[in-house]
C-alpha cells in the first residue's frame, strides 16, 4: 500500500495538497505506533478465538528492509498456521501480504473445514485489522493474464508481482513453476520451509514469539509445547525442530560432537551405552552400522524390514553423510517417537553445523511393545506422529 492511498484514507495526516503533500515526523511515528498496536491487538484475538487471554508486553517496531512474502489463501486457512506465520511477522520477522481475492478465498474455504461463516468473517476482520493497509495489494489485474502458473492461481502471482514480494508461500508448489517466479524475482516456498528458515536465521526470535504469545493463552491454558504439537498437523517438521530449539538453543559450540563418523570413538561415546537398545541414539547407530557391514542387524533393527527391501536405496542415499549426535523427541509423541539426523560429511566430526540450513535426512525411530526403539523410517523430512503411528 503506498503512502498516498494511506493519506487518502485517512490513515496518515499530510499537510498541503495535490501532489506536493508533506507529512510530519510525529505524524509518521504516530501513525507507526498505532498501526503496530491495532495489529498486536487483532492478532491476539485472531489466536484466542474462545480460548484465549490478553497478552501484556511491549510492542516494537519493525524494518523496513525486512523479507516481503505473499501468503497464499491456504497457508492462512490452518488457524495454527496462520497464527504462526503472522505472530512471527508482528515480531518483524517479515511483510506479509494479501489481497482481495485472496481474503475472500479464504473467507470461502474456511466454512468448508468447519468454520461458520461469522467466525470466518470475523477471523479476517481481525487479520485486516492487525496488518491494515501495508498488507494490501491492489491494482495488479493487469498482469494476471500474463502470469506464467496455473490459470485460478495467476492472481496470487500477480499479486506478489505487484506488492515487490521475494517470496510467495503456498502447499500448491506444482501449481507455480519456479522458472516463472523467478523472472519476476520471486521464490515459490512450502509454509514448512519458510519457517524453518525464519527459525534457522533468526532462533531467537520465533522462540521468544512463541512463546510470549501462547504464555497469554488461558481458556483453557496451554504450552508452548502442546501448541507446536497441534502444529503437527500441517508443518511437522518445523514444530519439532522449534520445540528442539526451545530446550537447546543452536549456538556457535557445542560441548559434544555434533557429527559422528563410524571410526569416531568420541562421537559414538556421546550417543550412550553401547548396546543399549531402550536408547533411540544407540539404535540408530547400531542400525546404520548395518547398512555398512551386517545388513542383517540393520533388519532386526529395523520395525518393518520389507518394506526397505535390500537396504540399497538407503546405502546409497548415507553414502558421504554422518550421523548428528543429538535425539529429537517427537514434540507431539516424545515417548513413543523420535529422530535423528544425517547431514553430509565435514572435515571434522565435532565441527558445528547450522542445522535448520544443512540439508538433511531424518532416521525416525518408533519404541515397541519392550521399550526398546526401532527405525521406523528414512528421509528428508518429519512427519506428524498421528501419521506414523497409524501405519
Amino acid at each position: 500500500m503506498t503512502v498516498v492511498r494511506l493519506i487518502d484514507r485517512g490513515e496518515l495526516a499530510a499537510e498541503g495538497g495535490g501532489v506536493h503533500r508533506r507529512i510530519t515526523a510525529s505524524e509518521l511515528a504516530r501513525y507507526r505506533a498505532n498501526s503496530t498496536n491495532r495489529r498486536r491487538a487483532a492478532l491476539q484475538d485472531l489466536a484466542r478465538g474462545d480460548r484465549r487471554g490478553r497478552a501484556s508486553g511491549p510492542s516494537r517496531q519493525h524494518s523496513v528492509s525486512r523479507p516481503v512474502a505473499v501468503l497464499d489463501a491456504c497457508a492462512l486457512v490452518p488457524i495454527r498456521l496462520a497464527t504462526t506465520l503472522l505472530w512471527l511477522a508482528e515480531s518483524g520477522l517479515f511483510q506479509p501480504l494479501w489481497s482481495e481475492q485472496i481474503l475472500d478465498e479464504v473467507y470461502r474455504t474456511l466454512p468448508r473445514v468447519g468454520v461458520l461463516p461469522e467466525h470466518a468473517r470475523r477471523r479476517i476482520g481481525m487479520m485486516r485489522e492487525a496488518f491494515g493497509a501495508e498488507a494490501l495489494v491492489e491494482e495488479f489485474d493487469d498482469l494476471i493474464d500474463e502470469m506464467p502458473c496455473d490459470p485460478k492461481d495467476r492472481h496470487v502471482l500477480a499479486a506478489a508481482v505487484r506488492g515487490g514480494a521475494d517470496t510467495l508461500v503456498t502447499f500448491n508448489l506444482k501449481d507455480f513453476p519456479d522458472d516463472g517466479a523467478a523472472t519476476h524475482g520471486i521464490e515459490i516456498v512450502h509454509p514448512e520451509s519458510f519457517l524453518i528458515g525464519l527459525l534457522g536465521g533468526h532462533a531467537e526470535t520465533v522462540v521468544s514469539a512463541l512463546e510470549r504469545e501462547t504464555a497469554a493463552f488461558q481458556n483453557p491454558p496451554q504450552t508452548v509445547h502442546e501448541f507446536l504439537a497441534s502444529l503437527t498437523a500441517t508443518v511437522p517438521m518445523f514444530a519439532n525442530l522449534a520445540a528442539d530449539a526451545l530446550v537447546d538453543p543452536p549456538g556457535p559450540v557445542s560441548p559434544v560432537p555434533a557429527l559422528v563418523m563410524s571410526h569416531d570413538e568420541a562421537g559414538i561415546a556421546a550417543l550412550g551405552e553401547p548396546g543399549d537398545m531402550t536408547n533411540p541414539a544407540q539404535v540408530a547407530f547400531g542400525w546404520w552400522a548395518g547398512l555398512l557391514d551386517d545388513l542383517d542387524l540393520a533388519r532386526v533393527l529395523t520395525y518393518d524390514p520389507r518394506a526397505w527391501g535390500d537396504y540399497r536405496w538407503a546405502v546409497d542415499h548415507l553414502a558421504d553423510r554422518s550421523l548428528a549426535s543429538k535425539v529429537l523427541r517427537a514434540v507431539d509423541a516424545p515417548d513413543q517417537i523420535a529422530f535423528m539426523r544425517f547431514v553430509p560429511e565435514v572435515s571434522s566430526a565435532s565441527r558445528v553445523f547450522e542445522a535448520y540450513l544443512t540439508a538433511m535426512t531424518f532416521v525416525t525411530l518408533i519404541k515397541v511393545e519392550d521399550g526398546t526403539w526401532r527405525v521406523w523410517g528414512l528421509g528428508p523430512g518429519i512427519l506428524a506422529a498421528r501419521d506414523i503411528l497409524q501405519r
